[in-house]
């Protein structure tokens, strides 16, 4: 899969100037982009479990400034969510503002335990329209 930060850091390597047109980007395939790219990154795909913290995943997503994050299951290796920025905070906004829950406690919490309340609000969601 070719990301926009892969496109970024093609474009960035063609670069000359601006008074010349890069003409090099033309001849090359997404595929070509993508081994030429592979080669020069060492970069490993993050991700946490479903027993990380949510507080882990935030700091994830900051610390290597990625808009998503996928929850990979450790004995299968499949992805069982991907979070991102704005499903945390809808998850904070939802949960954590309601009256008798300790906000700090929440924070905390499991991803698994927030995936499950997740699914259960798009559930609710679903059925009441």
């Amino acid at each position: 899969m070719l990301t926009i930060t892969d496109f970024i850091n093609i474009l960035h390597r063609y670069y000359k100037s601006p008074l010349v047109q890069i003409y090099e980007l033309e001849e090359h395939k997404i595929e070509t982009w993508r081994e030429i790219y592979l080669q020069y990154s060492i970069n490993r795909l993050i991700s946490i479990t479903p027993d990380s913290s949510l507080f882990d995943a935030i700091y994830s997503l900051l610390k290597n400034k990625i808009h998503r994050l996928p929850v990979i299951d450790p004995a299968s290796g499949n992805v069982l969510h991907i979070l991102t920025h704005k499903r945390i905070l809808k998850f904070l906004h939802i949960f954590v503002r309601k009256p008798g829950n300790p906000p700090a406690g929440r924070i905390f919490e499991s991803v698994r335990q927030l995936l499950r309340r997740i699914r259960k609000f798009h559930f609710i969601s679903d059925t009441s329209v």
